[in-house]
């Protein structure tokens, strides 16, 4: 009989969790960070950032606390942190902190003293990061998320509570911390019910079939400490379906340009299922795209019956059947929907989403994705010290042309 990783991941954590109510067990996608930040020499998270510009003298300091204390008592994974509890994996769930949330930063490079605070924070600090550096020419506000708890979804819907409670402070009751602890593990044991249904024969001879010829990979196979990163932009203009709906297109390019170059690991993106919207810390997956015959979008729709397979048991997959891909990531894609989640306006003040360089890359090349109605940017992140400037290019432009072609081909 086949014993999933979840259910033998659970049976551990049963073992340490002795009824205490913070301690919360991993997703899959969890783990999965967990295991990258294990690797990582100096045990960092991996931030995903938000960060906004106002008018100079705008925002109060006073008033983002409280918004972001209100956020924090309803979701009670930004409360949490990593840890092992008798060599298990963990989300140890922290109660509300008695220093101050929100920092103020002052420096004359403010960007850069901002992603320096947010990357040296420390993990055990919990998931949620609100700084604030002010200068003459502008406030400027800066959000960082620890991927293992958030995806870009969670990040949006985050943003719109602390913007929500800024503008309206409400007092939340203590007992409704007490309600969100428990929606919250609800949610996390619904989920993992789901990953080990996920993990059965059929969805493992799926995923099996889709790595068996996937290359090993081609930058940072090997152990190396991830440095800041450098960006490649390209900007389309999108027609067609795909104005409505880039996703499966954006995927496409992604496969295409990867695998141009022989021995490509697939293209990893992140995935929301709908059943976890609305509660932060248990919904993300990352999910493999690799077709073998048919087009990326005609599997892709395939893959979404599978798309609750956790991350680790694909990898066991492939290691079973002896592929040459062994879990390694060349490229992950992430898409931001800008379309449903403008930049929020504060005291009749619109605010204005930017883009800080300088952060460590996590991966050998990240490409986000930003939609702003048929407006497509993209923004291939890469690690230069594995990445040649050179690859990254050709990845941009070879995603610009077969987002081009898709929007020719759909008049």
């Amino acid at each position: 009989m086949h014993r999933s990783i979840t259910r033998t991941y659970l049976k551990h954590y049963a073992n340490v969790h002795n009824g205490v109510d913070e301690l919360m067990p991993l997703t899959g996608a969890q783990r999965r960070f967990h295991h990258s930040r294990s690797t990582d020499p100096h045990g960092r998270a991996q931030i995903l950032p938000v960060f906004l510009e106002f008018p100079p003298g705008l925002l109060s300091a006073h008033r983002l606390e409280q918004a972001a204390r209100s956020v924090l008592l309803r979701h009670p994974a930004l409360r949490g942190a990593a840890d092992t509890a008798g060599g298990v994996p963990v989300l140890r769930i922290d109660p509300l902190p008695d220093s101050p949330i929100v920092r103020e930063i002052t420096a004359p490079d403010t960007e850069r003293a901002l992603w320096a605070a947010l990357d040296h924070w420390p993990t055990g600090l919990g998931s949620f990061r609100v700084l604030l550096a002010r200068d003459e020419r502008r406030d400027l506000l800066a959000i960082g998320f620890d991927h293992l708890i958030c995806d870009g979804e969670s990040t949006g819907l985050v943003l719109d509570e602390l913007m929500s409670a800024y503008h309206s402070p409400a007092h939340e009751p203590d007992s409704g911390s007490a309600t969100a602890l428990r929606r919250y593990r609800e949610a996390v044991e619904q989920q993992l019910d789901r990953e080990h249904e996920a993990s059965g024969p059929e969805a493992l001879e799926h995923w099996t079939a889709r790595v068996r010829d996937a290359g090993p990979g081609l930058w940072g196979t090997g152990m190396y400490e991830p440095g800041p990163s450098a960006s490649v932009w390209q900007h389309v203009t999108l027609s067609g379906p795909a104005a409505l709906r880039p996703f499966p297109a954006v995927l496409a390019g992604c496969h295409e340009a990867l695998a141009r170059t022989a021995g490509a690991a697939p293209v990893a993106y992140t995935w929301g299922g709908q059943d976890g919207a609305g509660v932060v810390g248990c919904f993300i997956n990352t999910v493999l795209a690799h077709p073998q015959h048919d087009g990326i979008r005609e599997s892709w729709l395939e893959d979404l019956e599978f798309i609750d397979t956790p991350f680790d048991e694909v990898v066991r997959a492939a290691r079973a059947c002896q592929a040459p891909w062994t879990g390694h990531l060349d490229l992950v894609l992430t898409l931001i929907d800008r379309t449903r989640r403008p930049a929020p306006t504060l005291e009749g003040e619109p605010g204005r989403f930017l883009y800080v360089s300088g952060h460590r890359a996590h991966e050998p090349v990240v490409v986000s994705a930003l939609h702003d109605g048929e407006e497509l940017s993209l923004r291939i992140d890469h690690d230069p010290a594995i990445v040649p400037g050179a690859a990254a290019t050709a990845l941009a432009d070879a995603l610009r042309d077969s987002l081009a072609d898709s929007g020719q081909d759909a008049r």
